[in-house]
């Protein structure tokens, strides 16, 4: 693994951007920063709450969102560290939309077929943050659903584990050099000249 294409995934309010923003000052790879929070000050979107009220802003927020991350993680393949995935897309696309009465099977089917393609192809490596309880709130992000968002995060790394095409870290620790730790334990083996530069970066 001489590309590092890694992408911090996990429910809202548990230190996702403050991991990704140490990850990236460490490797010295250049950091995607949350897709949702650009996507929401280009809409005037102040608080995420509104999108489980409105389906119809919801699908065009999240659309723009996959859109986004997808855009950005192509314009460095030199290797990044993005701050969520494209299956996280997926999780919010189904939080904020599963209670619409409209008929979007067909357009849901195609919105995670190309957030999985963009996923499963385009990322050397997923690192998982378990959730907080309760999740930490800014004003913008949800302070509610994070346990049902979490789930099905948790399921879709659960079809990627099994497909066997890249390896996903589960978090265990809970300070941010725990974490660190732990992701650059993840990826020694494969890149251990890129590991020691990382070691000796901080």
């Amino acid at each position: 693994m001489h590309v590092l294409r890694i992408a911090i995934t996990g429910t809202h309010g548990n230190g996702k951007t403050t991991l990704a923003r140490a990850l990236s000052a460490k490797t010295g790879l250049p950091l995607i920063a949350e897709q949702a929070r650009i996507v929401a000050t280009e809409m005037g979107l102040t608080d995420c709450s509104r999108l489980l009220r409105d389906p119809e802003l919801a699908r065009t927020f999240q659309e723009r969102v996959l859109e986004g991350q997808i855009a950005a993680q192509v314009k460095h393949p030199e290797g990044f560290i993005a701050d969520r995935s494209t299956l996280d897309a997926i999780a919010y696309w189904k939080l904020y939309l599963n209670g619409s009465q409209e008929n979007i099977h067909r357009e849901t089917n195609r919105y995670i077929f190309k957030a999985r393609l963009h996923a499963w192809k385009g990322l050397d490596l997923l690192v998982y943050v378990p959730p907080l309880n309760p999740p930490g709130g800014d004003g913008f992000r949800l302070t509610t659903h994070h346990i049902e968002a979490d789930a099905l995060i948790r399921r879709e790394l659960r079809l990627l584990r099994e497909s066997g095409r890249m390896p996903v870290v589960v978090l265990r620790g809970r300070t941010l050099e725990n974490r660190l730790t732990e992701i650059e334990l993840a990826i020694q083996q494969d890149t251990p000249e890129f590991i020691r530069g990382m070691t000796n970066s901080g």
